[in-house]
């Protein structure tokens, strides 16, 4: 490319409205339906979700071998896990709601699944999965893309933590196992 082909001014002119902005974000939770029988789950999680990431794609490879040389072959897609930070409102209501989610697909003190709840199909059919959802938005307020975690559950809760010496409002982190990522 030739310095003439260049400059800041035609690289500002191609970048569509100043590039996107990691701010303007929303996430949805939408909870199993046995989930949503107990008290009142929150639906507010649009509001207390303060940070989170858009999904890594991920194409693995593998080596196949060709007169002794080693050629690499795509292979399958695999998902990495997705975290959320959420704010703790007084209530503890998305806290509480992710608790009973976990407690009923691996009960505390004997480590099984409430059948009562969640039957015992696994696969995409699982009734503890549900569908998560993260949308990215312009400055202008459109939606300019929208990502669809399928058979998603959460798979871990972090700490919270308590400390004296601090004003700030709590916050924890959801980690979810989910199978698979769309762009919709």
């Amino acid at each position: 490319m030739a310095a003439a082909d260049f400059s800041v001014t035609k690289f500002k002119a191609n970048l569509k409205h100043g590039g996107a902005r990691p701010s303007l974000f929303r996430v949805e939770f939408q909870y199993p339906s046995e989930i949503t029988t107990r008290p009142n789950p929150p639906n507010q999680a649009s509001f207390l979700v303060k940070s989170t990431t858009i999904p890594a794609s991920t194409i693995g490879s593998y080596d196949v071998f060709y007169h002794g040389k080693a050629i690499k072959v795509a292979g399958d897609r695999t998902f990495d896990t997705w975290d959320t930070t959420i704010i703790n409102d007084e209530d503890f209501g998305i806290r509480n709601t992710l608790e009973n989610w976990m407690s009923s697909i691996s009960n505390h003190k004997l480590n099984t699944r409430d059948k009562e709840v969640f039957n015992t199909s696994e696969g995409d059919v699982a009734k503890y999965k549900s569908t998560l959802m993260v949308h990215q938005f312009s400055k202008a307020g459109n939606e300019l893309r929208s990502y669809v975690f399928n058979g998603a559950w959460p798979s871990a809760l972090s700490t919270i933590n308590l400390d004296w010496a601090t004003q700030e409002i709590e916050e924890f982190t959801c980690t979810w196992t989910y199978d698979s990522w769309k762009v919709e």
